[in-house]
């Protein structure tokens, strides 16, 4: 060490601009190198990624129109690029449909393909994201991009999705990279060493030179006696002999207050009971004073001068709070390290303690050398901050949240359900014995009632809900995200609610004595464009103090509206269930003609008489009948007697240009597993042949079930019977599929008839349905005509059937049978 401090600077210095030239070019090379790596994997993931959006419309184009040897040539026309390794589809069930190496299609994609995880599919598909994965190892990017492999419609419905799997390598680039890195990295050091030659040259000249005169014409000796220092030197040297002669005076005086200034620092310590610690953080030793030994339950010998002695003391939930208030203090962002937390004493129970403190000593670089600071006891106060807040937020009698909890709760909740556009519901119930209990039993025994129905609360809520107790014994329930429709949300609301009295009527024992309890409800739902907290909890409470003149027995509404729409739609559920049972629906028949008036066809039609309403709405009762699932039955019935109606028919003669028996079928009804099995099991009761049955399917289950709905089609085509678009028209996308479906009629929607005179873009729109289905030898059919000057112009523009009022309105059976004689007359 000795001989290196005697070597001249004259060696010293080029040799230090030589290390750090090494230092600071071998980090700006290996810095600009990775910059420049993740440039070019940057690029590279924007081209794949651009690769995978042109594949991913090309390919989900060509699969709906069931075009794969298209979608293989998209396929193998990617893969000519050099760098790309694997280009796949694979679907929903891990196989691979279509890929560049045609030893793979059809076989398990994890088995096949490499760098493949299959567990990556679900996530891209479910949330419709591309998802791009580097192996550094092997240089290669992988990318899993959505494919829409049938539909686009219905983004909800992923079961016939598919991904995009590209395996693209950068060894070339890579390659390429490090060459030019290296030739830069030469180039930049033969100019660089030449420019530190000159610099250490004429620093020598003037610096160097000069410090060896001074340093040999001056002799420092102690400080403390106030060397003198010669100041006879020219130029920058006097004025450092000058300046460093004033140094040592300063520097003596400022030795002396400092002492003076430490033994009233250690007085004011010492007064203050805080323990003092003392960091050296170079080697990690610390002084610690007798008063923080003390705090710890320490002697002073059993603490060692560690910072592991501090740090292991630390709570592990409190760590990560430490090192960040650390972390900040010695970036600059504090100016004092500050942090309450907790240290382990020698029985191994915790004390919450404030620690401060404060760099005293930075190396050239900025980093702490030494860190002074103090530790208070402050567990008195955060214990009586932490009961302070607990009794501000928990209910001292359930330990629920509070009626203030409630009301900070709500606004938040408000502002994320208008985020999302959904509906939530604030629950508001009470036990209606509660006062009897208290006057009668004591503050004792309701106290425990209401512990008890807030366990049951607690034990059988959601994991987003949030429950407290308001008020004596009234609680309130937050249910949040439960549907876009606020009727929907009701019914939900009213679902759980009714799970929840089940749950807190069940018999409960106190005092040896067992109890049925007794619950009102009152629900609203929110946000609406005026929420407030205040607003909701009075509409609940309002809703709840008429919840024993409710439809619903003990729960109630604010809205009326709501609750009277969701019990006409109960009501309703359970009259369509009556009514089955007792055969009260029945069958009305409408004809549809061609244009010479012929009879070429009907379609059945459900109606319902009841005896106290009269006929109930087709339009009231079949949407609650499709939402509840009863629409299954009701079909079965349909199709069953419309079977035995046109047997009927069949026996008396059909007319001379009758075809078709055409029913709507509903998309529940259709995707039933044993829909053909009752198909099949009418036709051979009735013995008619299912040529002249046309089933009407609408566009949503087209775009909703494709492949499935094709491949039902398909075998029902096989038995003969035919099919119809309803409403075609109204849909979003059933044109595509004209092609591939075996469907033999497109009934035009009779909102384009209606305004089909006065409206040219109706006519257009009209015509070009009517010429596409003639272009697939389909017939076509207008519905709801009311005049003759409509079915004249629809005449002119080609269409071949017609059905509405002015053709003739629906009518019973027994009507019906009238004329079909009289079509055979």
């Amino acid at each position: 060490m000795n001989k290196l401090r005697q070597t001249s600077l004259i060696i010293l210095l080029p040799a230090i601009l030589f290390i750090v030239f090494i230092i600071l070019q071998g980090s700006v090379f290996w810095l600009d190198f990775h910059n420049k790596q993740r440039e070019l994997y940057s690029e590279s993931e924007q081209d794949i990624k651009g690769l995978a959006g042109q594949l991913q419309t090309s390919l989900s184009n060509s699969l709906m129109r069931l075009e794969k040897a298209r979608a293989q040539d998209f396929v193998s026309t990617a893969a000519l690029n050099e760098n790309v390794k694997t280009v796949a589809v694979v679907d929903n069930n891990q196989q691979v449909v279509l890929s560049n190496n045609f030893r793979e299609k059809y076989m398990f994609a994890k088995l096949q393909l490499e760098r493949y995880e299959g567990q990556i599919l679900d996530r891209v598909i479910n949330q419709n994201e591309i998802v791009v994965k580097y192996f550094e190892k092997s240089k290669e990017l992988v990318v899993y991009a959505p494919l829409q492999m049938i539909s686009k419609g219905n983004s909800l419905n992923r079961k016939f999705n598919g991904v995009i799997f590209i395996r693209y390598s950068l060894t070339s680039a890579y390659s390429e990279l490090i060459h030019d890195s290296l030739f830069m990295l030469i180039n930049f050091s033969l100019i660089l060493l030449f420019t530190i030659t000159l610099f250490v040259y004429f620093i020598n000249r003037l610096l160097v030179l000069p410090l060896k005169r001074l340093a040999e014409s001056v002799n420092i000796t102690d400080i403390t006696n106030q060397p003198i220092i010669q100041d006879t030197g020219l130029g920058e040297v006097g004025l450092l002999q000058r300046a460093f002669s004033n140094l040592i005076v300063d520097v003596s005086n400022n030795i002396n207050q400092l002492e003076a200034s430490e033994e009233r620092w250690l007085y004011a310590i010492n007064a203050a009971r805080d323990g003092v610690w003392d960091w050296d953080v170079d080697n990690g030793k610390v002084y610690y004073s007798n008063r923080w030994k003390e705090m710890l339950g320490f002697e002073q010998e059993n603490i060692s001068k560690d910072i592991l002695e501090w740090e292991s003391r630390i709570h592990p939930d409190d760590v990560f709070q430490v090192t960040d208030d650390l972390g900040a203090h010695f970036s600059g962002r504090n100016s004092f390290f500050e942090s309450t937390h907790r240290l382990k004493c020698s029985n191994n129970e915790y004390l919450w303690v404030l620690s401060r403190g404060q760099a005293v000593s930075w190396d050239t670089e900025g980093n702490p050398l030494r860190v002074i600071g103090t530790t208070t006891d402050v567990s008195a106060y955060k214990s009586s901050n932490e009961q302070i807040q607990n009794e501000l937020e928990l209910d001292n009698e359930t330990n629920l949240p509070n009626q203030l909890q409630l009301q900070y709760h709500i606004p938040q909740e408000i502002i994320r359900l208008q985020s999302k556009n959904l509906q939530g519901a604030f629950i508001t119930f009470e036990c209606k014995q509660h006062p009897t209990f208290d006057e009668s039993k004591g503050p004792s025994y309701s106290k425990e009632i209401l512990n008890t129905i807030a366990r049951r609360l607690e034990k059988n809520k959601l994991s987003p809900d949030f429950v407290c107790h308001i008020k004596e014994a009234e609680f309130g329930i937050v249910l949040s995200d439960l549907h876009s429709s606020p009727e929907q949300a009701a019914e939900l609301a009213l679902i759980f609610t009714k799970k929840l009295d089940l749950i807190l009527t069940l018999p409960i024992i106190i005092a040896d004595e067992e109890l049925i309890l007794n619950f009102v409800y009152g629900i609203t739902l929110f946000p609406d464009a005026e929420s407030k907290a205040e607003n909701i909890l009075k509409e609940s409470a309002i809703a709840m103090d008429k919840a024993e003149d409710s439809q619903f027995g003990n729960i109630s509404f604010f809205s009326k509206t709501i609750e009277n729409k969701i019990h006409l739609k109960h009501s309703l559920r359970t009259q369509i269930r009556k009514a089955l049972d007792q055969q009260s629906f029945s069958l009305f028949y409408q004809q549809r003609v061609d244009v010479f008036g012929n009879l070429v066809g009907v379609e059945a039609f459900v109606r319902w008489y009841d005896s106290e309403q009269g006929w109930i709405n087709p339009t009231d009762f079949m949407p609650v009948a499709e939402e509840s699932g009863l629409i299954i039955p009701l079909g079965d019935w349909v199709i069953r007697h419309a079977f035995l109606e046109l047997q009927g028919w069949i026996k008396k003669g059909l007319p001379k240009h009758f075809k078709t028996l055409s029913m709507n079928v509903s998309p529940k009804q259709l995707l039933q597993q044993d829909f053909l099995t009752s198909l099949n099991k009418y036709l051979l009761e009735t013995g008619i042949d299912a040529n002249l049955i046309e089933l009407e399917i609408s566009e949503t289950v087209l775009v909703s079930h494709t492949e499935l709905v094709i491949n039902k089609l398909n075998e029902m085509r096989k038995l003969g019977f035919r099919f119809a678009i309803d409403d075609f028209g109204t849909g979003y996308s059933s044109f595509s599929y004209l092609s591939v479906l075996p469907i033999s009629t497109l009934k035009i929607d009779q909102s384009f008839i209606v305004n089909l005179l006065q409206q040219e873009n109706q006519q257009v729109i009209v015509s070009a349905i009517i010429n596409m289905g003639k272009s697939l030898n389909l017939d076509i059919v207008a519905e709801g005509i009311e005049n003759a000057d409509e079915l004249n112009l629809l005449i002119y523009k080609g269409c071949n059937q017609f059905q509405g009022d002015f053709i003739g309105a629906p009518a019973s059976a027994s009507d019906f049978r009238h004329t079909i004689v009289t079509q055979n007359l």
